[in-house]
């Protein structure tokens, strides 16, 4: 049940900060993009983090609640597939971007959070 709560919450966060950034990219496809690669790259960071210093308790609240609730996924599928779509090189820009964040932030994590001693 805990687990429940601490997805949900996250969730919230995760969904305003989404929504916050349409309010600052309001082209939806350039929007959808720039939350995903956010997501990713926090999403790795974060599991650095919490691989390093053995912080499990956020875990739920941060990964599929917050970082959950903000990238977008379904989004991406309208504009694979929806009815102004722009086809399949989205979806394979997306995974690319998506692929090179994470072997970019992962590395520079581990570089840069030290293991808790």
């Amino acid at each position: 049940m805990k687990s429940l709560v601490l997805v949900s919450i996250g969730g919230v966060f995760g969904t305003l900060l989404r929504y916050f950034l349409g309010l600052i990219i309001p082209d939806d496809r350039t929007g959808t993009l720039v939350a995903n690669m956010v997501g990713v790259a926090l999403a790795s960071a974060l599991l650095v983090l919490m691989e390093r210093r053995g912080i499990t308790a956020l875990r739920w609240f941060l990964l599929p609640g917050f970082c959950g609730g903000m990238t977008t996924f379904s989004a991406v599928t309208i504009e694979v597939v929806g009815e102004d779509a722009i086809g399949f090189g989205y979806l394979a820009l997306t995974v690319i971007a998506s692929l090179v964040t994470i072997a970019v932030v992962i590395p520079f994590a581990r570089a840069t959070i030290k293991v808790k001693q």
